[in-house]
C-alpha cells in the first residue's frame, strides 16, 4: 500500500489551479497540495486496478489520483472532491 511522502507533478498543480483555485500561483498551489496531503488518512485503490485514491479532508478538500509508477508514489491528477 502507498504510504509516505509524495511526488507531485506538474499537471496536478495545474489540475488543481483550473479545477479549484484559479487565481493561485504555481507555487502557492503546490504548498496547499502538500499541506492537503497530510490531511489523509486513508488512500483506496481505483476500480481499475491501476491507480490509487485519496480524499484529503483539510480546508481544500479534493481527491488525488496516486500512481507507484515512479520512483516514489506521485500524486498525477487532481480532482473535485464529493
Amino acid at each position: 500500500m502507498i504510504e509516505g511522502e509524495f511526488f507531485i507533478t506538474p499537471h496536478a498543480v495545474e489540475q488543481f489551479r483550473s479545477r479549484l483555485a484559479p487565481w493561485m500561483s504555481y507555487e502557492q498551489a503546490l504548498g496547499t497540495i502538500i499541506r492537503e496531503l497530510k490531511t489523509i488518512d486513508e488512500i483506496r485503490q481505483t476500480e481499475n486496478k491501476k491507480a490509487f485514491y485519496a480524499r484529503t479532508k483539510g480546508d481544500w478538500r479534493f481527491r488525488a489520483i496516486i500512481s507507484e509508477g515512479y520512483d516514489q508514489p506521485a500524486v498525477v491528477t487532481i480532482l473535485r472532491g464529493k
